[in-house]
C-alpha cells in the first residue's frame, strides 16, 4: 500500500519545524497520512468536502497501515457535507480521507 508523508518547512530565522500537507480526493479514500511524532498536542485538519467526505484515524502501527490491515475510526464529526476544521490528537499514528464528489483536505502539525 501506498502511504503519504507530511512535508516539513520552516520559516527563515526560525528552529520551529511545521508539518503540512493538502490534496484533493476524488470518489475514493485517499492513501494513509502518516503523522509525525511531535511534542504537540494537536494536528489542525479541515475539510471542504464535494458531496460529502470524513476523515478517518488509526492508532496501528506502521506495518499494519502498510500491510492494510490497520483499524480505522470515523472522527466524531462523522460524514460531512459542509466544510469543517478540527483538531485530532497527535498521537494518532495516520488519518485518511474519505470522499464522495471532489473533496479537499489540509492537515497541518
Amino acid at each position: 500500500m501506498t502511504i503519504q508523508e507530511m512535508r516539513s518547512e520552516s520559516l527563515p530565522q526560525r528552529t520551529d519545524v511545521r508539518w503540512f500537507h493538502s490534496a484533493t480526493v476524488t470518489n475514493a479514500t485517499s492513501d494513509p497520512l502518516i503523522l509525525p511524532s511531535l511534542e504537540r498536542d494537536s494536528v489542525a485538519v479541515s475539510v471542504t468536502p464535494g458531496t460529502s467526505a470524513r476523515v478517518e484515524y488509526s492508532l496501528s502501527s506502521y506495518a499494519d497501515i502498510e500491510a492494510d490491515t490497520a483499524t480505522w475510526n470515523a472522527w466524531p464529526h462523522g460524514d460531512s457535507a459542509a466544510a469543517i476544521s478540527d483538531a485530532v490528537d497527535a498521537r494518532v499514528s495516520a488519518l485518511r480521507l474519505v470522499s464522495t464528489g471532489a473533496s479537499t483536505w489540509e492537515v497541518t502539525a
